[in-house]
């Protein structure tokens, strides 16, 4: 059920960032060419409200969905916010359509998390300004964020949201009651550092790209480039170490197996500091 909801979860995004009309804007011409010499119009991205609709409804009709896995796949729904996990039992609507926001939520939460740190990332880029216009497009103004203030922001918003739901999901049964205000602003900062577990996906699948491309070509796309140069950046403590055996180099696999390790760590870490503050 975890997989199906997460696919859901995306469908659900990509109609979101469509009603922000990412993706609309006119391509950009190379330097040196007519249409690149040429200032364009100001216009703004172009926006299509239907899309929102389509957000919303899908929202209110996951439930009826969730119930129906539930009795054929026999799990219970539940939002795995590291270090913590609260289950959703199938038999109340409104549960189930709680769990349908909040999931989706918590996926948004991660999109901005990978967003933020692979812009953060391309700044090492050879050519920078490219990807910076890309990913604007996707934060908007948040590129132009201090650093470390763009990064924080992630844990914050995870943090905010598990402080704002613990109360209500305790009304509605679903939680169970806190021990107290202050171990639930306790609980939301190691939420909030939760989030962070989830870039060994982001930073592991990065390094297996490069390692493929490497050694396979994919063709001179720009993306690949991009996934050269930021999967290199992670490999940057390993180039001292001989990790090269004839033209094979596995400093790519090693670097993602300390990536692994050390969030299977931080969660682990994570997880026994929730449990010492309690419920």
């Amino acid at each position: 059920m975890a997989f199906i909801n997460l696919l859901l979860d995306l469908v659900v995004l990509v109609l979101g960032l469509s009603v922000l009309g990412i993706g609309t804007r006119a391509p950009a011409h190379r330097a040196g060419t007519l249409l690149g010499n040429l200032k364009p119009a100001e216009s703004r991205p172009a926006r299509s409200w239907k899309p929102v609709v389509l957000l919303v409804v899908l929202l209110f009709l996951r439930p009826f969905l969730y119930r129906l896995l539930s009795d054929v796949l026999g799990e219970i729904p539940s939002w795995n916010a590291i270090p913590a996990s609260i289950p959703f039992r199938p038999d109340s609507f409104l549960r189930l359509l709680v769990f349908s926001w909040v999931s989706f939520l918590w996926t948004l939460i991660h999109f901005l998390c990978w967003v933020l740190l692979l812009s953060a990332l391309s700044k090492a880029c050879r050519d920078p300004a490219n990807w910076n216009r890309f990913f604007e497009e996707l934060v908007g103004p948040l590129i132009r964020w201090p650093l470390p203030l763009s990064l924080l922001l992630p844990g914050l918003a995870a943090g905010l949201l598990w402080f704002t739901l613990r109360w209500p999901l305790r009304i509605m049964t679903i939680a169970p009651p806190p021990a107290s205000t202050a171990a639930v602003v306790e609980q939301s900062v190691l939420v909030g550092l939760g989030v962070w577990v989830s870039i060994r996906w982001l930073l592991g699948g990065l390094l297996l790209l490069r390692l493929i491309n490497t050694y396979v070509y994919l063709g001179n796309h720009p993306f690949w480039d991009f996934v050269h140069q930021i999967g290199g950046i992670p490999l940057l403590p390993f180039r001292r170490l001989p990790l090269q055996i004839g033209k094979l180099d596995l400093s790519p696999l090693l670097a993602a197996a300390v990536v692994f390790v050390a969030a299977a760590g931080l969660e682990r870490a994570l997880v026994v500091a929730y449990f010492r503050v309690g419920p």
